[in-house]
């Protein structure tokens, strides 16, 4: 009995906290959502259970439709460039030895350091139609300034800041594993005669597989949780309410006072980001069998 009970006395701290801090505001977040308001005779609005009304109304809603549809469309654009710079990077950094290496492994890195809200203010201020540098300059040459945060543009304004602040984060993720890889390995590599691009592509990236999958599914979570940048960027442009699942989220609760329409939304982008998570890595794992 000692020994089934000890490993339990040894988790209790983060069993207590995971229970408190997750467990329950998820659990409180389905709860909530349950619930509608409804005026009953001449007194104000109560909350009355409403089962899955907010959810149906959810699904209706052509606003957040079109929010999951703007980020879906950001994540099949936004996802694959920005792993791409990030395998890139990686593997020239881990071509390159001395003190270059170090430098240019903090240079790439250093974004990832910066908090959102400032990075999207510092590009905010970049972005802008009449602060930026590169407006001043095309307008001191007589063509138009450009305006990076219109409704047609501000998307891919966000997926830039996205871009430019976790390829940094994936690029350690994937140089890590790069340096932990024997080199022993490369050595065989090259006495079969395998050099250059020939060793990065029969070598490094079948090994860098499991980490690109690993950042593959991190890069879908977060994803699908953009939420400062294009707050942060609303007053500066016109961003619409539902450029991001989040955004739209959190203005329905904090500025329409929307909780449980809210919460309702909330459990269905946890829905969809398992869904998508779990096709993905059903898919992975399928490509491994083969």
């Amino acid at each position: 009995m000692r020994h089934r009970v000890t490993p339990w006395l040894f988790l209790s701290p983060f069993l207590l906290l995971f229970t408190v801090f997750y467990l329950t505001p998820v659990g409180y977040a389905v709860y909530l959502s349950l619930f509608i308001k409804k005026r009953v005779g001449f007194g104000p609005a109560k909350d009355v259970f409403g089962g899955l009304t907010n959810y149906v109304r959810a699904l209706q809603d052509t606003d957040f439709l079109r929010s999951l549809a703007n980020i879906g469309l950001f994540a099949v654009v936004q996802i694959p460039i920005m792993l791409i710079v990030a395998i890139a990077v990686a593997i020239v950094l881990d071509s390159v030895k001395g003190r270059a290496q170090r430098f240019f492994r903090t240079v790439f890195y250093l974004p990832y350091t910066i908090p959102t809200v400032i990075a999207g203010l510092l590009w905010g201020y970049l972005y802008s139609r009449n602060l930026s540098p590169l407006n001043q300059f095309l307008t001191a040459t007589g063509r138009d300034p450009l305006d990076l945060l219109s409704s047609t543009v501000v998307l891919w304004s966000v997926a830039n800041i996205v871009t430019w602040t976790w390829t940094g984060y994936n690029m350690i993720t994937l140089y890590a594993a790069l340096q932990n890889v024997p080199h022993d390995i490369y050595e065989a590599a090259r006495i079969d005669g395998a050099d250059g691009w020939n060793l990065v592509r029969r070598v490094k990236l079948p090994l860098l597989r499991p980490t690109i999958l690993l950042t593959v599914i991190f890069s879908i979570i977060g994803t699908m949780q953009v939420f400062s940048e294009p707050f942060v960027l609303r007053p500066l442009g016109y961003v619409p309410d539902n450029i991001t699942p989040n955004t739209y989220i959190y203005l329905a609760a904090s500025r329409d006072v929307q909780y449980a329409y809210a919460a309702a939304m909330a459990i269905l982008i946890a829905l969809v980001t398992f869904l998508f998570s779990g096709i993905f890595l059903r898919y992975a794992r399928l490509g491994d069998n083969t």
